[in-house]
């Protein structure tokens, strides 16, 4: 009777363990799940931190060239600026007599030009010209200080109408039709030297040696038979372009001396390489020998006191400027 309820008892005393067993795993499990989910916590908040690193320095960047950008914008709008200013003060300049100075500058680059091509190709029509233009920017002018210098390129001009004229640019352009024909020559032709004879029984031993090889000697008195190879052709045709460009040189630069040789030298290529009944054979023999007749040298005036003239007429317009300022 006095053991069954201490049974009971017993009984009753392991229920709370089983529940704290129970809590603890409980517990555990939920720590277990709990750390997993912090690691994921963390590596998602790493790569946050990665992906806002990266688009913090893409910012970074970007503010970077946009300040770039500002400097270009900065430097090039300073540019324009600085370039309005000089061309408002350009403007200003041909407001109070920049013009005057400009067209007394063309001017003398006209009468400058004009005496270089005087004296480097003789050509008095072109110089005339060219002091003609200079004598009209100068009218442009519309100033009586311009008087003085118009009066030295009139000199200037009238010389140059006065002096012996040969138109050098018309011979020159002769003379290069006449390289134009040059192609069109025919080569001569002429039968080759006949065979070397049989070798006889009472010539010598050499000579017999010789007819067996197989190579045929031939003997030629003077020049070398034609017709000529195409090389050798082509060298003859520009053997002969070759002396009329340096006739048609010498011509431009006035070397009379220079221009009579290669006329000769031309017409010695005709003589020795081409048939002399061909029609343009003749034509260029009979155009070398007009122009061989023709005047070359004319008598050049020198000229220079129109261009003294202007660089005074511009020292004056400095000068004056000068003052003015």
């Amino acid at each position: 009777m006095t053991h069954r309820p201490l049974r009971r008892q017993q009984g009753l005393s392991l229920w709370p363990l089983l529940i704290l067993i129970v809590i603890l795993a409980a517990l555990g499990a939920a720590g277990w799940w709990g750390w997993q989910q912090w690691r994921v916590l963390e590596s998602d908040r790493q790569s946050l931190d990665g992906r806002i690193s990266e688009l913090q320095g893409e910012l970074d960047r970007q503010s970077r060239e946009r300040r770039q950008a500002e400097d270009a914008l900065r430097d090039q709008q300073e540019r324009l600026q600085a370039r309005l200013a000089r061309d408002r003060e350009a403007l200003a300049d041909v407001r109070q007599g920049g013009q005057t100075l400009w067209l007394t500058n063309e001017a003398e680059a006209l009468a400058s030009l004009a005496g270089q091509r005087l004296l480097l190709t003789g050509d008095a029509g072109a110089a005339r010209r060219l002091l003609e233009a200079a004598d009209q920017t100068l009218a442009r002018l519309d100033d009586p200080d311009a008087l003085p210098a118009r009066q030295a390129l009139a000199v200037d001009m009238e010389k140059l109408n006065g002096a012996l004229q040969v138109d050098i640019q018309a011979m020159v352009l002769r003379l290069g039709a006449l390289q134009a024909l040059v192609p069109e020559l025919a080569m001569p032709e002429r039968d080759a030297p006949p065979e070397a004879p049989a070798p006889d029984k009472d010539r010598g031993w050499w000579a017999r040696l010789l007819s067996q090889l197989p190579v045929t000697v031939r003997r030629h008195e003077g020049e070398v038979p034609l017709p000529l190879t195409e090389t050798q052709a082509a060298t003859v045709r520009l053997t002969l372009d070759a002396s009329l460009q340096q006739a048609r040189l010498a011509l431009m630069q006035g070397r009379e001396k220079a221009y009579r040789q290669a006329l000769d030298s031309a017409r010695a290529t005709l003589d020795q390489w081409f048939r002399e009944d061909q029609g343009r054979v003749r034509q260029i023999r009979a155009a070398l020998d007009e122009l061989d007749g023709q005047k070359v040298n004319q008598a050049l005036p020198e000229i220079g006191a129109g261009l003294d003239a202007i660089r005074q007429l511009k020292r004056d317009l400095l000068k004056r400027e000068e003052g003015g300022q």
